[in-house]
């Protein structure tokens, strides 16, 4: 993930970032709105470390998969829906019935019987 992410999407992401160091303030962090220069001037001053050292933790914590609430946040609702987009099949239409793609129409089995019994 990159940082311009984060910044599009940062009120999804405060929490997860304030879970990750509790130690910044919220009301900083809140503050800084996403600019990576401002942020990281209060995760200096909060945690004592170098720039350099907080840039490479904030780089390690980027890497890692985006957290589930902010993935989910309704602030990305749009951005899901256009990137859902990817997941129709070519010639399929996404109003057509399903009933014509699956098994809807065969009765189910009965529990512990397979069409072999």
């Amino acid at each position: 993930m990159k940082w311009k992410h984060v910044a599009e999407h940062w009120t999804a992401f405060v929490p997860n970032i304030l879970e990750e160091w509790p130690q910044l303030d919220e009301d900083e962090v809140q503050a800084t709105e996403g600019d990576l220069s401002s942020f990281l001037d209060h995760f200096v001053d909060a945690t004592g470390m170098t720039r350099e050292d907080a840039r490479d933790e904030l780089s390690e914590w980027l890497q890692g998969t985006d957290p589930a609430d902010a993935v989910m946040d309704e602030s990305r609702d749009n951005e899901r829906i256009i990137a859902s987009s990817r997941d129709i099949h070519p010639g399929e239409d996404p109003f057509d019935d399903d009933g014509e793609f699956g098994d809807d129409d065969k009765d189910e089995n009965p529990v512990g019987r397979t069409d072999d019994d």
